[in-house]
């Protein structure tokens, strides 16, 4: 561009505008003809007023070099890609077409999860179908938008409604009652809300009575005076206060019948809660069959009539399974054949990727065709798009030209020019190309991303790139070879959903399934020699003669093969592609999830274990109110008078630094522990008192500070006591609280030598802070990936149906987060010596539930636990979140239809994670909300955050749910009962222990109290009767008693129940099918075919005129 200016200064400029136009374009030209690179569209330097850069033959050197075109190592070129796909084995699909591998379908063996390999067949026949040459098409915001809607949950207007925008739905408003949610959802929907309502009232209302226990510690706290450092934060609003409370109070022998009262009512209180949650669980399970009722008699399915049956041979046809059942049950409407199709849906789900891949192909070449002028049918030369981006990009270059009088004043279309220059024939096309690269990188949309954002002028080539759709076709007829290849050599049937005309037909069928398999029992043949005797139920049926509903002959001379009949899961339940994998062999597939977690819970333990170890291997601490002028077991003036120190008189920081900086002896929160009880020290150094400050002592004192404080070598010698480390912690003792009385702003400041005096222990407070801050963090996140674990463990399980893989998704998440939320802190904090060895765990300083339990443990796992009840809610509304910027960012710069399509799809409304985390956050908050009720209020957040977030996103965002079922409200209600018995558990020995003012049944005085006649007494780590003799213990042991019995008959009568259920189903009086579908009062789909599920029909040709929709047929 300048050196266009230059030349244009040099001759003259014009006269008229039309001369001045055709002048400066045939200068352009001519200096484009010299050199192949567009010299002008290289605006990044632009001319200083006053220095015009030099016109050819100037003394400057003349024209500069041409320069290279633009690549960037970031944007490969696509032919590349194209060529680099060719090694990629076939079972590798692309991720999206900004990052393109095109895989050809080759004759390789591909490889399943466990390692079988399994050949992919050749073509018998030529193929019927052929690919589809052009799949391009504009975006058309309007029909994506349409198609969003009818995914979503919308529900239609009526004709006076719809107005200029030609909209027919609306979305469901927020506020959709229950009875209208029964309507439109499955019963599986409408009892998650019903849920969240109903535990919702329940947790307020347990919030509500825990405040028995809130008003006793808090009267515990004043009463005693209990101070930060024994129980701190959190912690103090929980058992923990009452405990230390009672056990001052013990020492001081002050104990009285209101106090026993006080802690009595906390306890039964807190049964109360429990039996209410009971009470709950019973109603959701009469309400649960309510609902489902109630769903049943608003909305008929096609399920409603139909049975699935497994046991058909590989080779059944649909004509045979329907003469079998129209024979021994009734009129069958259709009959669908579950195939395994699990190839051809990778192959089609590859063929829709190559499909992409020519979609962008075909976007580019319309772009290198109008940016080189070339004819495009029913699209005009040179966009205005292009063209108002252009003339942004050169307007600042354009404006400086014309005020330093290099261009005059005239209205010059640069984009125009520029465009002239690529649409020059007789230019080469690799120098056209450039130029159109060039002037597509100068007008891209910001944040344009993938090969549309490419620079390479290959990737402005019609020829190019005409080539390149060449070789991706070459790849897309190989793809479609090994489709028609799987469907010659045939699908095997798995399985087939028969439908029948009339529902009592269903029930009929069911009926005589259950008679069959009764007359299967009573069938005897003693009297037949035992070689003779059938061996299997398959044998015995045939020998019996009966024409049985269960015994199918799919031709005259075959074999007789044994059914398994059951009532049908919805169409929408069905997973295609898990068809064809076995239920035998799932527990070993459920085996493979187990040790999966598990490792992956090892991996917590050992980062969370070696966290918690190395902030034990800091300085040790005790209270520092303990161990001050007149301590009973410690005096730290007497020993090191610190507090007389100054930096100008150091004294006694000289005397004890020694003990300080000493590395031969092992000096550690583990190492003192036995010097060290929860926070209190217990060691009686007396002895020490007056060692450098006593007159007697001054040889002794004067030896020691000549040994170890005057820069000699000696080695540390073990200190005043030198056959035990007492002296070393109780230096770090007196020196911690020194140091922390001082504050760490003096510290900070260097007053009086702080600094460098007290850097250890500010050292050791900031490493203490990382490492809890560490294990906190990783806590956390595990909880995160164990959900996203769960997910892809169930997926890799292959079950049949939806709401199987939803059931393992919730339940390998309950398992895992209660795990990793509990147990683990609990083990990990409790010290069990006879259970020391396991690593990492049961090496705790906490042999008994008393109140420093409460400081170390509880305010850790509440502190978590509200970060869950914070954060779950909103990664469930994550995905929402990320589409709707995504749309909002990308919806501008999609280049077809099937992008945009694929853009404005809305994610889905998953219920398993939902119950997973509800579960998981209800039962290890239970376990523990005896003594730490702070959990309740937790779970009132988590409720009240999930119900509006859930409401949100069903109605507004995400795509309508598939038909869930009740079985995973079915999981919390049986969940429920056992977080009831472990809170039973953890109570009785969170109530029972010593230091809880109590009662003893019986009315005797043994085991009441902590302290004895001035002595502390504590119970056997393993002796449960004592708590058992205290009512405290003795009222939550009853509830777990009960609550575990119950559960258990509960258990065994609704697992006989279910036996006998699947003898009969339930008549619900629906009409003939034929009618209702005619009639249009069919929820759900229609038909249990592939082509008839919205998650497969993309993926298989409607028309018939395939291999695939012929061998399905």
């Amino acid at each position: 561009c300048h050196r266009a200016s230059a030349a244009w200064r040099v001759s003259g400029g014009a006269d008229s505008t039309g001369t001045t136009a055709m002048a400066f374009r045939k200068l352009v030209r001519k200096l484009t003809k010299q050199e192949p690179a567009v010299a002008f569209l290289d605006v990044s330097s632009e001319p200083t007023v006053g220095n015009l850069p030099p016109a050819p033959g100037d003394a400057a050197g003349g024209l500069p070099p041409a320069p290279k075109p633009v690549t960037s190592s970031k944007t490969p070129s696509f032919a590349s890609s194209v060529d680099d796909a060719r090694d990629v084995t076939d079972h590798q699909l692309p991720a999206s077409p900004d990052k393109t591998q095109l895989t050809p379908s080759n004759s390789r063996k591909r490889s399943s999860l466990f390692g079988k390999k399994k050949q992919t067949p050749s073509l018998i026949s030529p193929r019927m179908s052929n690919i589809k040459q052009s799949v391009y098409e504009p975006p058309n915001l309007q029909l994506a938008l349409r198609r969003m809607r009818h995914l979503q949950p919308h529900e239609k207007k009526p004709a006076s409604e719809i107005g200029a925008d030609k909209k027919t739905t609306k979305k469901l408003p927020l506020a959709i009652p229950v009875d209208e949610m029964m309507n439109r959802f499955s019963d599986g929907i409408v009892f998650w809300f019903v849920v969240l309502r109903d535990y919702l009232y329940a947790f307020l209302l347990l919030t509500v009575l825990s405040g028995g226990l809130f008003h006793a510690a808090r009267v515990a706290n004043s009463e005693n005076g209990t101070d930060w450092d024994q129980l701190s934060g959190l912690a103090r609003a929980t058992f923990g206060a009452v405990l230390f409370w009672g056990n001052a109070k013990s020492e001081n022998e002050t104990v009285t019948n209101g106090d026993r009262d006080a802690v009595l009512a906390v306890v039964v209180l807190d049964a109360a809660q429990m039996f209410l949650l009971l009470g709950l669980t019973v109603y959701h399970y009469q309400l649960k069959k309510k609902v489902n009722d109630a769903v049943d008699v608003n909305t008929i399915t096609i399920d409603d009539y139909a049975v699935e049956v497994r046991g058909l041979p590989e080779n059944a046809t649909e004509l045979s399974v329907k003469n079998h059942f129209e024979k021994h049950a009734g009129a069958v409407h259709e009959v669908c054949l579950g195939r395994d199709v699990t190839r051809v849906i990778e192959l089609r789900k590859k063929a829709l990727q190559l499909e992409a891949n020519h979609d962008l192909l075909e976007y580019m070449l319309r772009r290198a065709q109008r940016l080189l002028g070339e004819h495009i049918e029913n699209e005009p030369n040179g966009p205005e798009k292009w063209k108002r981006l252009w003339h942004l990009a050169f307007d600042k270059v354009k404006k400086d030209l014309v005020k330093t009088g290099v261009l005059p004043g005239l209205a010059i279309d640069f984009y125009a020019l520029v465009l002239e220059v690529a649409k020059d024939q007789s230019l080469s096309m690799a120098d056209r190309s450039e130029c159109a690269a060039r002037a597509a990188k100068r007008g891209m949309k910001k944040g344009t991303v993938g090969v549309a954002k490419s620079s390479d002028p290959d990737d402005y080539n019609p020829e190019k790139i005409k080539l390149k759709m060449a070789d991706l076709n070459v790849l897309r007829e190989q793809n479609a070879d090994a489709v028609a290849a799987c469907a010659q050599q045939g699908f095997p049937v798995v399985c087939a959903w028969v439908s029948f005309v009339e529902e009592q037909t269903c029930v009929d069928c069911i009926t005589k399934v259950a008679e069959s398999k009764d007359r299967l029992k009573n069938l005897s043949f003693d009297l037949l020699p035992k070689a003779e005797k059938p061996k299997d139920a398959r044998a015995k049926m045939i020998a019996s003669g009966k024409d049985d509903i269960l015994l199918f002959t799919e031709a005259a001379l075959a074999p007789p093969t044994k059914l398994r009949v059951t009532t049908a899961k919805p169409p929408s339940d069905v997973l295609w592609e898990n068809l064809h994998f076995r239920e035998k062999t799932m527990w070993k597939r459920k085996t493979r999830s187990a040790a999966i977690i598990a490792l992956v819970l090892l991996i917590s333990l050992a980062v969370i274990g070696a966290a918690m170890a190395a902030n034990n291997s800091l300085s040790p601490f005790a209270q520092c109110a303990d161990i001050g002028v007149g301590g009973e077991f410690l005096d730290c003036p007497a020993v090191w008078d610190l507090g007389s120190t100054s930096e100008a008189s150091p004294g006694a920081r000289t005397d004890i630094k020694p003990f300080i900086t000493q590395t031969s002896v092992s000096v550690d929160v583990f190492a003192c522990k036995g010097h060290i009880t929860f926070d209190e020290w217990r060691a009686d150094v007396g002895d020490l008192s007056g060692f450098f400050t006593a007159t007697e002592n001054a040889t002794a004192a004067a030896d020691f500070r000549l040994a170890y404080t005057a820069g000699t070598a000696t080695a540390w010698a073990g200190g005043l006591v030198t056959n035990s480390n007492v002296d070393e912690c109780a230096a770090h003792v007196c020196y911690t609280c020194y140091c922390k009385g001082k504050g760490f702003g003096a510290y900070y400041e260097s007053k009086d030598g702080l600094q460098d005096f007290c850097k250890q222990y500010w050292d050791n407070q900031t490493l203490g802070v990382v490492y809890l801050t560490l294990a906190v963090s990783v806590s956390m996140i595990m909880n995160l990936i164990l959900k996203e674990l769960c997910n892809f463990l169930a997926m890799w399980e292959h079950p049949h149906s939806l709401t199987k893989k939803e059931l393992a998704i919730a339940s390998y998440m309950i398992v895992a987060l209660v795990v990793n939320m509990a147990f683990l802190p609990l083990f990990m904090a409790a010290q069990i010596q006879k259970l020391s060895g396991v690593p990492f765990l049961f090496k705790g300083g906490h042999p008994d539930m008393t109140g420093y339990w409460y400081t170390d443990f509880s305010n850790k796992f509440a502190q978590i636990v509200i970060l869950n009840a914070g954060s779950f809610p909103f990664t469930l509304l994550t995905p929402v979140v990320l589409w709707r910027i995504n749309v909002w960012l990308n919806t501008p710069k999609v280049k077809s239809q099937r992008e945009l399509n694929e853009l404005m799809t809305p994610p889905p409304f998953l219920l398993s994670e939902r119950y997973g985390q509800f579960i998981a956050q209800v039962v290890y908050s239970l376990i523990f909300s005896a003594g730490i009720p702070l959990v309740h209020v937790a779970m009132v957040v988590f409720i009240v955050m999930s119900i509006a977030i859930d409401r949100v996103m069903l109605v507004r965002y995400c795509a309508n749910p598939p038909r869930y079922s009740a079985k995973l409200a079915a999981l919390l209600i049986h969940v429920m009962p056992v977080a009831v018995a472990l809170h039973f558990a953890v109570a009785t020995w969170a109530f029972g222990t010593r230091d809880a003012p109590s009662y003893m049944v019986g009315g005797g005085a043994d085991f009441t109290e902590a302290w004895v006649g001035g002595v502390r007494v504590e119970d056997d780590q393993y002796d449960i009767g004592a708590r058992l003799g205290r009512m405290n213990g003795l009222v939550p042991f009853v509830g777990f008693v009960v609550t575990s019995s119950l559960f258990l008959v509960t258990e065994i009568t609704l697992f006989l129940q279910k036996r006998y259920a699947t003898k009969s189903m339930d008549l619900e009086g629906c009409p003939p099918l034929p009618m209702v579908i005619k009639q249009g009062r069919l929820t759900g789909m229609e038909s249990y075919k592939i082509t008839a599920n919205p998650d497969y029909k993309h993926l298989f040709d409607t028309d018939g005129n395939d291999e695939v929709a012929q061998a399905l047929m």
